[in-house]
């Protein structure tokens, strides 16, 4: 049997838990026979829930579902509306500015370009390990937003396979035991479908806080701090 899922917010409404690193949020046509988070919560639960936004499969960190149909839609608004506030901890290559934005447009499985508003803001300078801690902040909700717009900035996700630097994610995996995906939903602060808001912070992964912590360079406080 799994680990039960660590619940982070449970309501007759809403429920978020903290994704594992692995795990689709839903079974997919390529997936059909993996289990997938939204099956292993839903028998934790005992109850049906239903999905709202997406998180990747390599990544980890904060995902809400709601816990009635009727209550989807409602979610759903929340997570898209101006105030909503998705933010994601990065580990990304280079030494990164205090702070900068992306709004390249994305192209999306169509071939549409569509806008994209991402936000950065640097926690961690970390230049012997030629690598910063970020916190990412998601206006829009594009495929791979972040690690697109991060790529394109030259500030590639570590242990991004697709959009990342091979030669970065190599060197750490074998100097520092680079785990995976370093894409963390850290805090979601949206409109609750019952009125106030729904707001979460998740802890950062513990295999990403074990591959911070051997890098030369880490700032421990502010590492015990997320």
């Amino acid at each position: 049997m799994p680990e039960p899922l660590t619940i982070l917010h449970l309501d007759e409404h809403v429920v978020a838990v903290d994704k594992p690193t692995g795990l689709l949020v839903h079974k997919t046509r390529t997936g059909a026979d993996e289990e997938a988070l939204l099956q292993r919560l839903r028998d934790q639960l005992g109850r049906r829930i239903y999905p709202v936004h997406r998180l990747d499969r390599a990544a980890s960190g904060a995902i809400a579902f709601a816990l009635a149909s009727e209550h989807t839609a409602a979610l759903q608004a929340g997570f898209q509306a101006p105030d909503a506030v998705k933010e994601y901890l990065v580990v990304a290559r280079g030494v990164a500015p205090l702070a900068f934005e992306s709004r390249r447009p994305l192209t999306d499985d169509k071939g549409v370009a569509r806008d994209a508003w991402t936000e950065v803001a640097r926690v961690m300078l970390l230049p012997d390990s030629r690598c910063s801690l970020l916190r990412v902040r998601i206006h829009t909700g594009r495929q791979h937003q972040i690690r697109r717009h991060l790529a394109h900035a030259a500030h590639h996700v570590l242990g991004d396979t697709r959009y990342g630097k091979g030669k970065d994610n190599r060197y750490h995996r074998q100097a520092h035991g680079l785990p995976r995906l370093c894409l963390h939903a850290w805090r979601l602060d949206v409109a609750h479908p019952a009125g106030g808001r729904l707001s979460v912070t998740c802890p950062l992964a513990p295999d990403l806080r074990e591959f911070l912590g051997r890098l030369p360079d880490v700032d421990r406080a502010a590492l015990e701090a997320l």
